[in-house]
């Protein structure tokens, strides 16, 4: 077993443990997405138990005259597209902060020294 060494003679792994310690590079970005996926995994998953919650009470005559489970069933895919629209735009919000962040570094290492 044999470890490769980078230019610095450091190992690639201890590279790895390098930039995570110094924030070298931020995984802020990366987090975002992760969560994004996580929360359109939950919209889907509570749309559908709506979508189900609706037909259930539809077959036990629950509700106002048994309407309220077809309305259930209509309304729960509208609002799953609603909140899958407004998740969408709170983690482009999130991701464009840590962009623009970045960018201002890029741009502070450009100047001149004062």
């Amino acid at each position: 077993m044999t470890m490769e060494t980078s230019g610095t003679g450091s190992t690639g792994f201890q590279d790895l443990i390098k930039r995570f310690w110094g924030f070298d590079h931020l995984i802020g970005s990366v987090l975002i997405k992760i969560v994004y996926y996580i929360g359109l995994v939950l919209i889907l998953l509570f749309t559908v138990m709506g979508m189900l919650g609706g037909g259930l009470m539809g077959m036990m005559g629950l509700g106002e005259g048994g309407g309220g489970g077809a309305i259930m069933i209509i309304l729960a895919p509208i609002l799953g597209v609603v909140y899958l629209v407004f998740w969408r735009f709170i983690c482009e919000m999130w991701l464009l902060m840590y962009l623009m962040y970045n960018r201002m570094g890029e741009i502070r290492d450009r100047l001149p020294p004062r």
